[in-house]
């Protein structure tokens, strides 16, 4: 993975892309970008980006940045609810039972239907339980925050909500091609 440039974790919301990067960079040496800090006429060499955001425009990406990789964190959808429910993500939006069931389906398939026109060497899906072995992983989440990533490091609010989290991707999403941004 040396040669590819940048790499995209990706995958529903609270799917695990934040600790799947950390990681990731940890392992391979490389720099990591946090979605809240992605800007896509910056991306800093050697940089792993932490991106759930983007699941919508793999496909926009992989020709924006042809030596791009995608990394598909693949986590158990009662888990990724479980983790939804615990911030109350998009609650004060959305409020419905079955969102979230829905949300996390749907992001999938919307993925697999994009990777499905990349070669397979252009992306890896990647089980989130495959990372529990490694010492940055913890087990233990229910008392983290919103972004947090580390025990006893809190980052972020504990509960989510949406008017103080989706200016920072709206902004984002001005610079992804717009042919997707209208269309999103």
């Amino acid at each position: 993975m040396t040669n590819i440039h940048p790499i995209f974790v990706t995958g529903p919301q609270r799917s695990g892309t934040t600790i799947t990067a950390r990681i990731l960079a940890d392992k391979l040496n490389k720099t990591y970008v946090d979605e809240s800090e992605y800007n896509p006429s910056d991306i800093p060499n050697n940089s792993i980006i932490q991106a759930p955001f983007i699941s919508k425009f793999i496909l926009e990406l992989s020709f924006k940045y042809p030596l791009a990789f995608f990394i598909v964190v693949i986590r158990d959808k009662q888990e990724i609810i479980k983790s939804m429910e615990r911030i109350e993500w998009y609650k004060d939006h959305i409020d419905h039972p079955e969102f979230y069931s829905t949300y996390v389906d749907i992001t999938y398939k919307i993925i697999d239907i994009q990777l499905e026109q990349l070669p397979e060497s252009r992306y890896l899906k990647l089980n989130y339980d495959s990372l529990k072995s490694h010492n940055l992983f913890v087990d233990d989440r229910k008392d983290f925050t919103t972004r947090q990533w580390q025990k006893d490091k809190h980052e972020g609010p504990a509960k989510w909500r949406n008017d103080d989290n989706a200016g920072s991707y709206a902004l984002r999403l001005q610079d992804l091609p717009t042919s997707t941004v209208g269309a999103a």
